[in-house]
């Protein structure tokens, strides 16, 4: 089948593997007084209008659904066999007109998670009474629109809203971790909650936004900086240290948390290096902590409290010898 992906501005008319001609069309969408237009373009799936409008009788529908050259996705809506996630994200666009994608299905598509999610969730206007189908979430509520792909689809900073209310615990943190000051910017997400004030979420980013730690460069670096945030104290991630780089960082006490992976072990350059590295922060007053990333995923409040408490302490003694030198 020759097709082309969203966005493209080619138009015709093709055949897919199943031989069922491909009306390529650019509806419009208006949904709470947004326009945009979704180029959907060849993507397998397919709404009954178009079918029949290609010469596929109700009656060679029903035989295709039964045999399984088609699927039907959603009421009126079919697809190709094995139809990707991408496509059942059209589909439900393609049954309902004025359904934004929405929570994790929105920051699949804004790239801010790897794992491609088994439901999709889409918001539709309060109004709206029908209900979801097997695989589809439908969710009420009002919400900006913006298009990304070739789709409708709430903007990235309410991903952010969207996620705190599905997700929990480990999975939640790494999704903050990973996409604040990446994705999107700390402002533009506090920015978007005093606009959506109410909304079930807005409380567990905001929690969310007091804890995260983005920048790390591995999950232990991750694991102890959320750790040691929660009991407290903040520290600079991947900051810099005269001509050096410390993992974790904390200039008012002097302290450098280093998390040392394999390669410390194994790479006899990476262990002199740190060596000579080590050396000179100790000659300009800093104190080094080490762990290896194995008692990290061990323990990373063990290691947390003896951050925490040497943080603490230098902070105390630091800061008197200040005190007394000025």
């Amino acid at each position: 089948m020759t097709c082309a992906r969203p966005g493209s501005n080619r138009s015709h008319c093709s055949r897919s593997s199943t031989g069922i001609p491909v009306i390529h069309r650019e509806p419009l969408f208006e949904v709470f007084g947004v326009v945009g237009s979704a180029q959907l373009y060849g993507m397998g799936v397919y709404t009954r209008v178009q079918l029949e409008e290609s010469g596929i009788l109700r009656s060679g529908i029903a035989r295709r659904t039964t045999t399984g050259t088609l699927i039907r996705l959603l009421p009126g809506v079919y697809s190709d066999p094995d139809p990707s996630y991408f496509d059942r994200c059209v589909a439900v666009t393609l049954w309902r007109p004025d359904a934004v994608l929405s929570h994790v299905s929105a920051a699949w598509l804004w790239d801010m998670i790897d794992k491609e999610p088994t439901t999709v969730h889409a918001t539709v206007p309060h109004s709206v009474r029908c209900a979801g189908a097997t695989g589809f979430v439908l969710h009420r509520r009002v919400v900006h629109v913006t298009e990304h792909r070739g789709l409708p689809l709430v903007c990235a900073a309410q991903c952010f809203v969207d996620v705190a209310s599905l997700l929990t615990g480990a999975e939640l943190e790494k999704f903050f971790d990973r996409n604040i000051g990446v994705r999107v910017s700390w402002r533009a997400v506090t920015d978007h909650l005093d606009a959506v004030k109410g909304m079930r979420g807005v409380g567990t980013v905001r929690r969310q936004l007091e804890l995260c730690c983005p920048g790390t460069l591995s999950e232990p670096e991750r694991l102890v900086a959320r750790a040691v945030r929660a009991r407290g104290i903040r520290m600079e991630i991947n900051a810099p240290i005269g001509r050096y780089y410390g993992d974790l960082v904390d200039y008012l006490a002097k302290v450098d948390v280093e998390i040392d992976g394999r390669e410390f072990h194994t790479e006899p350059a990476t262990f002199d290096n740190d060596r000579v590295r080590q050396n000179w922060m100790m000659l300009e007053g800093w104190l080094v902590l080490r762990y290896s990333a194995a008692r990290v995923s061990r323990d990373p409040g063990k290691v947390a409290d003896d951050i925490a408490a040497v943080v603490r302490r230098r902070r105390k003694s630091r800061g008197a010898e200040r005190s007394r030198s000025g």
